[in-house]
């Protein structure tokens, strides 16, 4: 898998540079500018300015030259090492000559050459330790800037392949669906021919719904709806006597906004697992910002029906994807019922239309 570079723009550039330079001005350029303010000696900054660039130049070499390339063999630390000991003798170099052409601070002319040669060494040790300091920053805003950079490029990967892998799971639901209702229709051909009719109409609206409404979110009064039609269609084949309640009351929230095909998994369950010589449970609630959808049936006894399937598998990772710790999909059995409650947060429309929260 090839790696994923996320290139800055001309303007992003343009404000790390600004701020480098800012940061490098306040370090460097300020503290020597007030220590030698109110002094009268005017060799004293030109000295402090010619220091100054020379720890800005240190600087951008560093980060911009060295660091700006890639090190990816074993041989590649050498020439780092090299290079960094080249740009210390360099700028080390121009600090000497800065101090041979103006007169050294402090010194005067009858002083004793030894005492003169100590405090050189002083002063160029010292200068040392800050071009070190420099190369030192430099390193570590790289490295800073670095890790924020890959960051950036995992964090925009993982929501790449989140969207897949939702594009997956609603492409591996809507077969799912499907499969299970053209099973429904085909047991009543035989069975009864004008109630098959009827479930090829409803089963028409609910493959209008199904692609023709591909947004991530729509509207929970069209999911209410699609819901009804589903189960319209599901007792259709289901015996005379068989108890099924549903009770939808999204409680004036026809707005707001739902995951396409989020509950359906639900109600697929019901018709595949419930025994309905107990009643079964269907509702579709709104409190607190929240739809609430839960189910509540008699499971089968025969073993095969309690083999796993995708459906509830699939929809706890929907949900993951798309809510994370906001939504829950909870499971109790309790004397042979099963209940399974599914809580997801609404989301609204901003006002202007333009998104949503």
């Amino acid at each position: 898998m090839s790696k994923r570079v996320i290139k800055r723009s001309g303007r992003q550039r343009v404000v790390i540079f600004s701020t480098h330079l800012l940061c490098l001005m306040i370090l460097f350029v300020l503290p020597e500018v007030l220590l030698n303010y109110g002094r009268e000696h005017a060799h004293n900054d030109f000295i402090t300015y010619a220091k100054s660039t020379v720890f800005v130049l240190t600087f951008y070499v560093e980060y911009y030259g060295i660091l700006g390339r890639e090190y990816t063999r074993k041989t590649d630390l050498w020439r780092f090492i090299l290079s960094n000991l080249l740009l210390i003798i360099a700028a080390m170099t121009a600090i000497f000559c800065i101090i041979r052409l103006a007169p050294f601070p402090g010194i005067h002319r009858f002083e004793n050459p030894d005492l003169v040669l100590l405090r050189r060494a002083s002063f160029l040790l010292k200068e040392l330790c800050m071009i070190i300091l420099t190369i030192s920053l430099a390193v570590a805003l790289n490295i800073s800037d670095r890790w924020l950079k890959t960051e950036a490029a995992r964090k925009e990967e993982m929501s790449v392949r989140q969207k897949q892998e939702l594009v997956g799971l609603r492409n591996q639901l809507n077969p799912h669906f499907l499969f299970n209702t053209l099973n429904s229709i085909y047991a009543l051909i035989e069975i009864n021919p004008a109630t098959a009719r009827d479930a090829v109409h409803e089963l028409s609206k609910l493959l209008r719904y199904v692609l023709y409404e591909n947004p991530s979110f729509v509207e929970l009064g069209k999911e209410a709806d699609f819901i009804e039609h589903y189960v319209a269609l599901q007792r259709l084949r289901l015996p005379v006597k068989a108890e099924f309640s549903l009770d939808v009351d999204i409680n004036g929230c026809s707005d707001a906004l739902v995951p396409p095909m989020l509950f359906v998994t639900l109600v697929e369950n019901v018709f595949k697992h419930a025994d309905f010589s107990a009643p079964a449970k269907l509702s579709l609630l709104v409190s607190e910002g929240k739809a609430i959808c839960t189910t509540e049936n008699k499971q089968k006894n025969y073993a095969s029906d309690h083999a796993p399937g995708i459906g509830l598998a699939n929809l706890q990772r929907r949900i993951e994807l798309l809510f994370g710790s906001d939504a829950s999909l909870a499971t109790s059995e309790l004397n042979d019922f099963f209940t399974v409650t599914l809580t997801v947060p609404l989301k609204h429309r901003q006002n202007n239309n333009d998104g949503l929260s």
